[in-house]
């Protein structure tokens, strides 16, 4: 018989209890409920309910790590990141974005994670910081500075480098937040994401033979 491992089903069941009723509105008894254990069995394992969020947070920023190291998107210095994506022609960037996009709509444990950012970022400061950081500023200025090298390098045309990241995010977060968790949906919202793409390159993008 497969030893129980109760350190994981207590992030599995907080994760489910934090994605539907929010941090704030999750106690160490109710998780501890759900896990079927008693409250100091819990303690056992984790110090505190924050302890538990702090382990989640990181096995979120583990599991978006795999989805860019296995899908080889773009990473280190800006210069050189701006680089390959200026290299790459328009089916290679729909991969890439397509592999960012599945893993926020699709990967069980980023929904429910994203979700419990939504709900808290109003009342829990921590979780305001997180979902601006993974979904708003955070995303929009690195973009920023990407777009902005691209231009400097000449693979966009020049444009307010702000604007145009917030033209190409802009739709794309729509559409993670209107396909968030409906893998039913999943052709449509790779159909429009892709035309999205396509228009956005179409604007902005400098062909070799301009």
């Amino acid at each position: 018989m497969k030893k129980r491992n109760t350190k994981q089903e207590i992030l599995e069941k907080a994760l489910d209890l934090f994605a539907a009723g929010g941090y704030d509105g999750v106690s160490v008894k109710d998780i501890a409920g759900a896990v079927g254990i008693k409250d100091s069995s819990l303690y056992k394992h984790y110090k505190s309910k924050q302890q538990i969020f702090e382990t989640l947070l990181q096995g979120m920023n583990e599991r978006f790590e795999e989805t860019v190291t296995f899908y080889r998107l773009p990473q280190g210095e800006i210069d050189n990141v701006s680089r390959e994506y200026g290299e790459n022609d328009l089916e290679w960037l729909k991969k890439a974005v397509e592999a960012v996009f599945l893993f926020f709509t699709e990967d069980e444990y980023a929904v429910k994670f994203s979700r419990l950012l939504m709900i808290e970022q109003y009342k829990n400061n921590d979780a305001a910081r997180l979902f601006e950081e993974w979904f708003i500023d955070g995303v929009l200025s690195f973009q920023t500075a990407l777009f902005a090298h691209m231009m400097e390098q000449g693979y966009f045309r020049k444009a307010d480098p702000r604007v145009v990241a917030m033209q190409f995010y802009g739709p794309t977060l729509l559409l993670m937040l209107q396909y968030n968790g409906k893998p039913d949906k999943r052709e449509e919202s790779l159909l429009l994401l892709h035309r999205h793409l396509e228009e956005f390159v179409n604007n902005y993008h400098i062909s070799h033979g301009e």
